[in-house]
């Protein structure tokens, strides 16, 4: 292998993995069950597993219901997705009980019963293992 291609390659990865700390683009609860990612838009969690099942799936919906939630800057309402994939939590901070987290406007707060994610509006979504809420 040539040792620009090699060069390359390193860089991307490094550059792809994921950062943590202060300037993570997310977190995981401490039990991890929940998973919380900051994408170039909007804020998204997703639950690992739940006690109290799924919500009905839309027709229009031909994966997995019910397990992500997103919430928007400037947006009402957290909106549960619809999704093929998961959420890769690997390598980011735990955020202990009582902490916060604050990106893009969106403010997150670690609880033992939960995880509250709100825009500066208000609105967002609550998550724990028996009850999820959007409002």
């Amino acid at each position: 292998m040539r040792p620009e291609v090699l060069l390359t390659t390193v860089v991307i990865l490094t550059a792809a993995a994921p950062a943590s700390g202060a300037g993570s683009p997310g977190f995981r609860s401490p039990s991890g069950n929940i998973v919380c990612i900051q994408n170039e838009v909007a804020v998204d969690c997703e639950l690992r597993s739940t006690t109290n099942g799924r919500p009905p799936r839309p027709s229009s919906c031909r994966f997995d219901y019910g397990y992500r939630y997103r919430i928007y800057p400037g947006l009402p309402r957290g909106r549960r997705l619809c999704t093929s994939d998961a959420l890769d939590g690997t390598g980011l901070r735990v955020l202990a009980y009582g902490r916060s987290w604050t990106r893009a406007g969106i403010t997150c707060d670690s609880r033992r019963s939960g995880v509250t994610c709100r825009n500066r509006q208000g609105h967002g979504f609550f998550l724990s293992k028996a009850r999820q809420r959007v409002f």
